[in-house]
């Protein structure tokens, strides 16, 4: 705030300091005033450029509307100040002295055209480079705050990559098939585990995976994830379509899928968790589905959290190329996210 008050008061002094004045004008001449207002027009441009304009239109690919409005504003800077004080271009020679003009060896008219020719060079340099640097300032603060919000989604997705809790049970299970000597059971699935352990360590470094291995990843999730419902529970998980030579974010379906299980298993309770995978050429719909029978403040938190992520994630990997529809209510949840894959 500091600096945008002295940088303000500073661009404010440049006509004061810098304004040609014949020694017969005072000091505050219209032609000081005149410039005078046209620095705290561009300013306003300055900062409606920066707060307004730029968000809204410029990144919003509204390119027509906002040159538009910027050709207009340099209009406005051009002839408003001139009005306002009385003080036009092409009227320069009425402002000299008699004795200046006699002495001139030139007429009225090439005196005006030449002042007004000035003007116009010097309002155009100075309202492109106040423009220049507000989109500079703008695209820099964005840069930042995407940067800053991509390190937030990376250390969210790394401190979730795999849930402990899913971790304890699955162990808690295979364990409990090893004591049963339920050989083939217990075997596949630490096998199915080791894979997902790898994936996690090998693959999630990567900005971009094989849609394969992902699917992978989330079937062998589901697979332990089966260890541990009761006839209770009721599963519906389907992939449709083809998965190879596609690729996607690593992790970016499993919080929504995992968020399913979190609310939606409970062994005293009837329940359903639907989970629907559908390719189409490049385009992926995920729509997961579950009764709600687990609603406790702590773990509605943690999946936030992740759901968070993910989003800040989709808005980084996917801008424009997806879209999240999540619908939320006492007794369901419901998630649907189209992604456009390369």
């Amino acid at each position: 705030m500091v600096a945008h008050i002295l940088g303000g008061l500073a661009f404010l002094t440049i006509p004061i300091l810098l304004s040609p004045r014949p020694s017969h004008m005072p000091f505050f001449s219209r032609p000081t005033l005149r410039d005078l207002l046209a620095n705290v027009l561009m300013l306003v441009i300055f900062y409606l450029n920066y707060y307004f304009f730029i968000p809204r239109l410029y990144f919003r690919k509204k390119e027509v509307l906002y040159f538009t409005i910027i050709a207009l504003g340099f209009l406005a800077i051009s002839y408003a100040p001139s009005l306002m004080t009385g003080y036009i271009p092409w009227n320069a020679s009425r402002e000299l002295h008699p004795t200046v003009l006699s002495g001139l060896q030139t007429n009225p008219r090439m005196v005006d055209d030449a002042a007004y020719l000035t003007q116009v060079k010097h309002s155009i340099f100075l309202y492109m480079a106040v423009v220049l640097f507000s989109i500079l300032l703008r695209i820099r603060t964005k840069l930042l705050s995407t940067e800053t919000m991509k390190h937030v989604a990376e250390l969210g997705i790394l401190k979730n990559q795999i849930n402990p809790h899913f971790l304890f049970n699955t162990l808690n299970n295979i364990y409990a098939y090893a004591i049963k000597e339920e050989a083939q059971i217990t075997a596949t699935s630490v096998l199915k585990l080791s894979g997902m352990m790898r994936y996690v360590v090998t693959e999630t470094g990567k900005q971009f995976v094989s849609l394969e291995k992902e699917i992978m990843y989330t079937d062998d999730y589901i697979d332990l994830q089966k260890m541990r419902l009761t006839r209770s529970m009721h599963l519906s998980y389907a992939v449709i379509g083809r998965v190879d030579q596609l690729t996607i974010a690593p992790i970016i379906l499993m919080p929504f899928i995992e968020n399913a299980f979190k609310h939606g298993v409970n062994p005293d309770r009837e329940s359903y968790i639907s989970i629907r995978i559908e390719i189409t050429d490049n385009n992926l719909e995920l729509v997961v589905e579950n009764q709600k029978v687990k609603t406790s403040p702590e773990q509605h938190t943690k999946s936030g959290v992740g759901v968070e992520n993910t989003k800040s994630r989709l808005e980084l990997l996917y801008p424009k190329k997806h879209s999240l529809v999540i619908r939320d209510d006492e007794s369901h949840h419901r998630v649907r996210l189209n992604l456009i894959l390369a």
